[in-house]
């Protein structure tokens, strides 16, 4: 890990030299030297010697603690350069500049080190509107590292919005935690961007896609489906059908159902039984009945299949549509004991309802 600023501290230690005891300043100018030319021992012999001679809360000992920390930097020992920069910052003597570009600097020493809340404490006590778009950055990675979306997401999006050609990973980190927020409506907006930018990219479709199912825009989702496979961007049946059973699979049947519904609609899966089946099963998972019961009447009209007249008479039943379930189960042709014995256990259930005040 490289820091320019390094310079900044050879030159924050000269404009010192009037304040400082001439021992250290000569220390100091010795160990750069050694730095420079590459003798990093050379140059942590001679500021661990100094160390010795000043005082606790001075400015040379915080200069010499700052020396190290960058030393120990260059060696890409950077536990140890965290203990010196903290020290150094301690002693609150370095000037203002010095001190904020230490802090910064520490800041990102803890990140890389995973020391996420140390990171943030630093930065946060800085005041965040006076940090440069670079150290955003870097408190963003903490914040989400943490799992405080909240604060990320707006600094997320002061960058994007001061760099609209930010990295792609910018716009998939500003969905992903508009996602764990469950804010899906945003997380679409900022994966159109990605959509935009790379318009042949079959995941990012896919991505879109799934997220506007998951914000309740089924019909949209579908839309966005139509225009990837129009567009030849390498979607197949398979992959639709996978965005079904994801959403499926998550615990949502409402908005599988719905997607899948879309989907028929637009053509983009067949109406055949397979998917008929899978739509009626999904409306029933999603406890929407009104959609369940025309679901499995399809069916049951088209195939006749007793099975599926069974599914439709469970559904009056559950409706206390007694006429209707009645005519369903007369019109049912059960093929097998098991059958036979549900439609029985129907016809029981439903005169004991009725029977009962």
């Amino acid at each position: 890990m490289r820091y320019t600023v390094l310079l900044l501290c050879f030159l924050a230690t000269l404009a010192q030299a009037q304040q400082i005891d001439p021992k250290v300043f000569v220390a100091l100018e010795s160990a750069r030297t050694a730095q420079q030319s590459g003798d990093l021992s050379g140059a942590g012999r001679a500021l661990n010697d100094v160390l010795k001679s000043t005082s606790a809360g001075s400015v040379e000992q915080a200069l010499v603690q700052q020396r190290l920390g960058y030393l120990a930097i260059e060696r890409e020992d950077y536990a140890a350069a965290i203990r010196w920069l903290q020290q150094g910052l301690a002693q609150d003597q370095l000037s203002s500049e010095a001190a904020q570009q230490d802090r910064r600097n520490l800041a990102q020493l803890l990140v890389q080190q995973g020391r996420y809340q140390e990171a943030v404490r630093l930065l946060e006590a800085e005041g965040v509107g006076n940090l440069t778009l670079e150290t955003r950055r870097m408190l963003v990675q903490a914040y989400r590292e943490l799992k405080q979306y909240r604060k990320a997401i707006p600094l997320a999006e002061q960058i994007v919005r001061a760099n609209p050609a930010a990295d792609d990973v910018w716009y998939q980190l500003l969905a992903g935690m508009n996602y764990e927020l469950e804010r899906y409506g945003e997380a679409v907006n900022w994966l159109q961007v990605l959509v935009r930018r790379a318009p042949t990219n079959s995941e990012g479709w896919r991505q879109l896609a799934s997220m506007q199912s998951m914000a309740g825009q089924q019909t949209d989702a579908a839309a966005t489906l139509r225009l990837a496979y129009e567009g030849g961007v390498g979607l197949r049946a398979t992959d639709l059908n996978n965005l079904v059973a994801m959403h499926a699979q998550a615990g949502a049947p409402w908005q599988a159902a719905r997607l899948l519904n879309a989907l028929i609609k637009q053509k983009l899966l067949p109406a055949d039984r397979e998917h008929q089946l899978r739509l009626a099963q999904l409306w029933q998972a999603s406890r929407d009945r009104e959609q369940a019961l025309s679901a499995w009447q399809q069916l049951a009209q088209q195939s006749g299949d007793a099975d599926y007249w069974l599914q439709v008479a469970y559904l009056q039943y559950q409706q206390a549509d007694w006429p209707a379930m009645q005519a369903t189960l007369a019109q049912t042709r059960p093929g097998n004991a098991e059958q036979r014995r549900q439609v029985q256990s129907l016809r029981n259930a439903a005169a004991a309802a009725q029977a009962s005040p």
